[in-house]
């Protein structure tokens, strides 16, 4: 209530910094959009937490499993083709995401993954499960185009002697 008290100043604060995050984050994503390689993904906060509390957890567990579980169930109804939950090694809330958001992709039959990383190679076992997921993708939006990615022999062995060549 008092005009120059320490919490509105460290409100104000935060909110400055807030505005400057924000406005560095739009140029950032202005130059990266026109390359290419920046994806439209979920942005509205509301949204993303309706879909949270409406699927996953109450609304009194604001926490980062309500929102990467939001974020990836907006996503899906969004277009998106799959998700992959990536988590380090043994993390609990990696676990507890995948736990809860699984069942959930099965019932819609959306592509899901979990993948726990510990630093080194993923391996052949995961890289294989990748694939599948891949595969699993493309299969769910039925992309005529999925014959393209799949090399046929004569371009195999074009590529083969391309290489043999050193051109």
């Amino acid at each position: 209530r008092r005009p120059f008290s320490k919490e509105l100043r460290e409100l104000a604060a935060w909110k400055l910094e807030a505005m400057y995050k924000h406005r560095v984050e739009e140029r950032v994503s202005a130059v990266l959009k026109k390359t290419g390689l920046l994806p439209e993904t979920p942005h509205d906060m509301e949204r993303i937490m309706e879909n949270a509390e409406k699927y996953f957890v109450s609304d009194e567990l604001h926490s980062e499993i309500s929102v990467s579980s939001g974020v990836a169930a907006t996503a899906m109804m969004d277009g998106y083709s799959g998700v992959v939950n990536i988590a380090p090694f043994a993390c609990l809330i990696g676990r507890v995401i995948e736990g809860i958001l699984t069942p959930w992709a099965r019932e819609r039959h959306y592509p899901m993954m979990s993948v726990e990383i510990d630093g080194n190679l993923l391996p052949p076992s995961i890289v294989n499960k990748l694939d599948i997921f891949m595969l699993n993708v493309l299969r769910l939006r039925e992309d005529p185009a999925v014959s393209s990615l799949v090399e046929p022999e004569s371009g195999k062995r074009e590529l083969l002697s391309r290489m043999n060549n050193g051109s």
